[in-house]
């Protein structure tokens, strides 16, 4: 199989090319459909995302599969994501790289998101990131896993 993109040479099985990082799916099939994250103050969603502990710290939310509505609270100056069972934020699939990105606090308290150059990439928003600022609301896509950020109340 070839990248669409940059004609790359890829496993049959690939979602995203190794080389330029473009998706190698159909954009519209059902599968790939972004889900809004709705954030109105009576949606059930943003209930579970924001009152579970988003008064008490940063957090990421699981938005898909059977953990939907997990909060991962982010208490740690460094969290690390990967596949590795030593990572804080375990992500078991073949998509993810062993240690595929990290979050990480900064002196000022924003939280950044940083990707290890893993071989299928770091999103948020649906742009590929290399390290970026998480704001409110941000959808973090790490594999096949979805993730939505939420900043602590201050």
């Amino acid at each position: 199989m070839n990248c669409r993109r940059c004609g790359e040479i890829l496993n049959a099985n690939a979602n995203f090319c190794w080389s330029c990082g473009a998706p190698q799916h159909d954009a519209t099939s059902p599968e790939t459909v972004a889900v809004p994250v709705v954030t109105a103050p009576d949606s059930p969603y943003t209930s579970v995302a924001q009152g579970s502990s988003g008064a008490h710290g940063d957090e990421l939310v699981i938005a898909s599969g059977p953990e939907a509505g997990s909060p991962i609270l982010l208490k740690n100056e460094v969290t690390t994501a990967g596949r590795h069972e030593a990572s804080d934020l375990l992500l078991d699939d073949v998509s993810v790289s062993r240690h595929h990105a990290i979050i990480t606090r900064t002196a000022s308290g924003r939280i950044t998101l940083r990707d290890l150059n893993s071989l299928n990439g770091t999103y948020v928003n649906g742009a590929r990131v290399e390290e970026t600022t998480l704001h409110s609301g941000d959808e973090v896509q790490i594999g096949k896993f979805k993730l939505v950020f939420w900043e602590a109340t201050r």
